[in-house]
C-alpha cells in the first residue's frame, strides 16, 4: 500500500466514525508521518509540495485526538 493510500482510508475512517481514529489508526498514521518526515527532503521538487500536503493532512488527522 501506498502513503497516500494508508492515510486516505484514516481520512475516510475519521469522517465515517462518530468515534475518531482508533488505536491502532493512530499508531499506523503516526507512522506514515515519521517515514514523511524522513523522505520529504529526499524528493524533487516537483513532488515534494503533494506530499507536504499529505503530511499536513495526516499531523490535522493526529492533532484531532489532542482536541477531543
Amino acid at each position: 500500500m501506498t502513503i497516500d493510500t494508508v492515510i486516505g482510508g484514516c481520512v475516510v475512517y475519521y469522517l465515517d466514525s462518530s468515534d475518531g481514529l482508533d488505536d491502532q489508526r493512530l499508531a499506523i498514521l503516526e507512522d506514515c508521518l515519521h517515514d514523511l518526515d524522513n523522505l520529504t527532503d529526499e524528493l524533487d521538487a516537483e513532488s515534494q509540495p503533494y506530499f507536504l500536503r499529505l503530511r499536513r493532512l495526516g499531523r490535522l488527522l493526529l492533532d484531532t485526538r489532542a482536541a477531543s
